[in-house]
């Protein structure tokens, strides 16, 4: 009998059945603290940070003045202070970027909390169960957020959008992590392989640092609407974000592709000879052979769409917007 190409990527089926977890490298993290904390990342972010409590974590973003994704953002409550989940290797960058958008009158402190805290994700359809037994009773639903003691010190699980449905995402001290990912191992969730996690990612479509989520797009191309508000007041890049839903002028959008062979990252994408889109990520996967996400120029993100890629005869078929 031959061996099921799942059983080489490490957590790849525990994912699909039970549960697997990924400890995010270079996971970042800010803090901010001071009285103005608040309506400072309100005026740099394209979210309403007011939602924010603690049992409700925000989706927010970063942008230029143009618009253009600089880092994705995900608030958590900290006391008094407000904790900034970054991009995975975007902690220091966006420190940097945020430390000079502080005024002199504005009553916040900055501070690069990266090396605190481990980020571990969990996913899975025995996830809820798995964390149930590491000591959540409250398993909360989409951007809640719920707290517990793990070693007499404080762990957060933000649930997230996740690999195979709804995800988590573990925020812990740094000297628990070893702690917390052997907890996990011995409540029967298996360890992800970053080939595992990446396949599995493509396939649900989750957009990425360093692929999708970079300064090329805005958030409404690769399918972050729901962290764009359209209530709040003004923040840096908001006009153009206002423009291209008032005016319907978001040109192209993410998409999940199904591919005759596999593509890398970068390959040009046609519509009957006619320049339609980029691949943004690909994998093969043993569910369903070679996939990709691309950002497609409308109105080839229909779904069932036939596309071609480069002067081959490779076909690419469009099966949805990501979002």
């Amino acid at each position: 009998m031959d061996t099921p190409p799942s059983a080489f990527l490490p957590g790849y089926q525990a994912a699909l059945e039970n549960a697997a977890f990924f400890p995010q490298p270079a996971a970042g993290c800010l803090r901010l603290g001071g009285a103005d904390r608040l309506i400072y990342i309100q005026r740099q972010t394209t979210n309403d940070v007011n939602l924010l409590s603690p049992q409700r974590s925000v989706l927010t973003i970063l942008v230029s003045p143009t618009a253009r994704l600089l880092d994705v953002l995900r608030l958590v409550q900290d006391g008094e202070d407000v904790l900034a989940l970054t991009l995975p290797g975007h902690g220091s960058d966006t420190f940097n970027y945020l430390k000079k958008r502080i005024f002199f009158n504005d009553k916040v402190s900055l501070a690069d909390a990266s090396p605190e805290f481990a980020q571990v994700d969990v996913d899975g359809p025995r996830a809820g169960l798995i964390l149930q037994g590491l000591g959540f009773s409250i398993i909360p639903y989409l951007d809640g957020v719920a707290a517990v003691e793990i070693g007499g010190q404080a762990a957060r699980l933000i649930c997230q959008p996740g690999l195979t449905g709804a995800g988590y995402r573990l925020l812990v001290p740094a000297q628990l992590s070893e702690t917390v990912e052997q907890a996990l191992l011995h409540l029967g969730a298996a360890r992800l392989s970053a080939e595992s996690y990446h396949i599995l990612r493509v396939e649900a479509g989750l957009p990425a640092a360093g692929a999708e989520l970079i300064e090329a797009y805005t958030p409404l191309e690769v399918g972050l609407d729901a962290a764009v508000s359209g209530e709040k007041g003004c923040y840096t890049g908001q006009e153009v974000l206002a423009r291209q839903v008032t005016y319907d002028k978001v040109t192209q959008r993410l998409v999940s592709l199904r591919l005759d062979s596999h593509l890398p990252a970068g390959a040009r994408l046609y519509f009957e000879d006619k320049p339609a889109g980029e691949v943004t990520s690909s994998a093969v996967s043993p569910r369903f052979g070679p996939v990709a996400l691309a950002v497609v120029k409308r109105p080839y993100t229909e779904s069932g769409t036939v596309l071609a890629a480069g002067e081959g005869e490779e076909v690419v078929k469009v099966v949805a917007h990501t979002r």
